[in-house]
């Protein structure tokens, strides 16, 4: 019952007293706090909702923009917590108070009923330093009982030293953390942050840590001394020197690491200390890790032979193998994995169902594509190749050169899928942007907007998200170009590639329709 919609559940409950009595305590598991007190309902629902809540809530989730008080007087009323997930929203609370004081607030009333605190979307900003400054350090609240994941947001401010200070401290006081995401500034060529260790301090065994924008220069000795990676289970090392950490840290540590996500690309990084992170990511990946879930890896792929790819044959899921140098001039080389590779790893990854990899134009059609063919559980594929418009191309008034191709490739996955398995969503990124972020529009699944600024040639644009998706009766293949919200007047094109049924374009308009 546990899997069924929300409103299915509500259905449920109105049967009789009996379902009323198993679907309540499912409904209320996991509760929205503004659910309980969104005043657009009459007062009567409202009590009726946070009784029950207050009977049967395991999980609440708590936004930034919530009233302080109305916090407090919930979690002093939920019998059976068992966590608690705030969210922070910077610059949307009610009430102009420091975040700090917001979580120790509530840490009074989930230590009482052992209650698990996970935090979100976290920022450290200068008011926080202020704040610290006016009531000391530490506080009073004890949050070492508490707090199991602490996630950070990103921002465009520089964390200041004393900021970075206080955010250690705190995470040397919860022994028991267990997820730890960091993200630095994000403005470009700002330098980064580390922590500054004394003594005997000693950080807890992150099982899940991310860092991203941080400027490691952490040796072996701090390393030993002050980091413990002995429960590490998914790394991701984001925008950080990849080199020096690789080099600082004992390789055996990493031995159960399930998920690991490595990017180091930017301009300010040294060329020979990125082809020596990519020598030791293949040592690593091949000798020390023994069974990888999820790998997303950016480096130089001549120097990464897949072999290490086949040491998690077994276990790999999903796969991301990007290399640094991507070009999106036609005339220029694109390090790509080759169509041999490709063979040998769909003979070998029978598990895995979702890949995102660069294609080079001149070897885009035909052997590489059946090489993609062949993966048994692949569903998700997201390639990433050049552009056909260049300054200097030229093409007839109307062509659409990308969309064409892109096509193509989409008839060819299609057509020469073997056995039952089809495509769910498949991706061709022309221009090989990286940054991507998730916008929704009502009652639509969410898109993708990109926030680079889109180049024209004539009339076509040279950085485009071209997508197939099966249709939802799954009688019908439908392939569009996501594009940022101003550009919603795109076309969806419908058709059956398998039986070669031609494709009828439809506006967004009579696509909602549908």
């Amino acid at each position: 019952m546990y899997n069924l919609h929300p409103a299915g559940l509500s259905t449920l409950a109105c049967v009789c007293r009996r379902f009323n009595d198993i679907v309540t305590p499912i409904i209320y598991h996991t509760v929205p706090l503004d659910l309980l007190l969104d005043e657009q309902h009459a007062e009567e629902i409202l009590s009726r909702r946070q009784e029950k809540a207050f009977t049967h809530t395991r999980r609440l989730l708590i936004g930034g923009d919530i009233k302080q008080d109305d916090i407090k007087r919930v979690l002093a009323n939920t019998r059976k917590l068992q966590s608690v997930k705030y969210t922070y929203s910077p610059g949307r609370g009610v009430e102009p108070i420091c975040p700090w004081k917001q979580v120790y607030d509530m840490v009074a009333h989930l230590r009482e009923g052992n209650a698990k605190l996970y935090i979100d979307n976290f920022t450290l900003t200068n008011p926080i330093d202020k704040a610290w400054e006016t009531r000391g350090f530490p506080p009073k609240a004890d949050i070492s009982k508490s707090l199991v994941s602490l996630k950070m947001c990103s921002t465009q401010a520089l964390h200041s030293e004393s900021a970075l200070q206080i955010l250690k401290e705190l995470l040397l006081r919860t022994p028991i953390l267990k997820t730890f995401h960091y993200i630095g500034s994000r403005a470009p060529r700002a330098p980064g942050r580390q922590f500054i260790f004394e003594g005997n301090q000693r950080l807890p065994p992150f099982q899940d840590l991310m860092l991203k924008n941080y400027d490691w220069k952490h040796d072996a000795g701090e390393v030993k001394l002050h980091w413990d990676f002995s429960r590490i289970r998914s790394l991701a090392l984001l925008m950080i020197p990849v080199y020096k950490f690789l080099a600082s840290v004992p390789f055996s540590d990493f031995a159960q690491l399930q998920h690991f996500h490595v990017e180091d690309y930017s301009e300010a990084i040294e060329y020979e200390h990125s082809r020596r992170a990519t020598e030791k990511l293949y040592a690593l990946i091949k000798d020390d890790i023994k069974s990888l879930q999820t790998l997303n890896l950016t480096c130089f792929i001549e120097l990464f032979p897949i072999d290490a790819i086949l040491v998690h044959a077994k276990s790999l899921t999903s796969l991301v193998f990007r290399d640094h140098n991507i070009s999106n001039n036609l005339r220029q080389h694109r390090p790509v994995l080759s169509a041999e590779n490709l063979t040998i790893l769909s003979k070998s990854l029978i598990l895995l169902e979702s890949l995102e990899i660069d294609i080079d134009h001149r070897a885009f059609p035909d052997k590489c594509l059946l090489a993609l063919c062949q993966f048994p559980r692949l569903h998700n594929l997201i390639l990433h190749t050049q552009t056909l418009n260049q300054p200097d191309s030229s093409h007839r008034p109307g062509q659409d050169p990308d969309l064409t191709r892109a096509f193509d490739c989409f008839t060819m996955l299609v057509r020469q899928r073997p056995g039952p398995t089809k495509w769910q969503r498949v991706v061709v990124n022309v221009g090989s942007w990286r940054e991507r972020a998730i916008t929704c529009r009502a009652g639509r699944k969410p898109r993708i907007g990109h926030s680079k600024t889109y180049t024209y040639y004539g009339a076509c644009v040279s950085q485009r998200y071209f997508v197939l998706e099966e249709s939802a009766s799954g009688r019908e293949d439908l392939i569009y170009e996501e594009l940022p919200a101003k550009d919603e007047g795109l076309t969806h094109f419908h058709g059956n590639l398998r039986t070669g049924k031609s494709l009828v374009p439809q506006t967004q308009d009579e696509e909602d329709t549908r």
